[in-house]
């Protein structure tokens, strides 16, 4: 899957069962009503599955918005291919 953040964000929102409409970069998503610590694991084994990156909990715990772990996904990417 190619990676760009309107792609990123309806994974997801997928992982945590909420609506992608009603989701914005800005959203801190520890704030977010389905979010929680199997969550995260979701989410990283997700984002190693769909772009081949691997994050850790501690890359998840240095963001604060939906935006700042598509920009951890993104750097990771980039790690991997130079």
């Amino acid at each position: 899957m190619k990676l760009n953040f309107d792609t990123f964000i309806q994974l997801f929102s997928e992982e945590i069962s909420l609506d992608v409409s009603s989701l914005s970069p800005s959203d801190k998503f520890r704030n977010l009503s389905t979010w929680g610590s199997l969550n995260a694991l979701l989410l990283i084994s997700r984002v190693n599955e769909e772009y081949d990156v691997f994050i850790t909990s501690s890359d998840l715990s240095n963001c604060q918005t939906i935006e700042d772990i598509f920009n951890a996904v993104k750097s990771r990417q980039h790690d991997f291919k130079g």
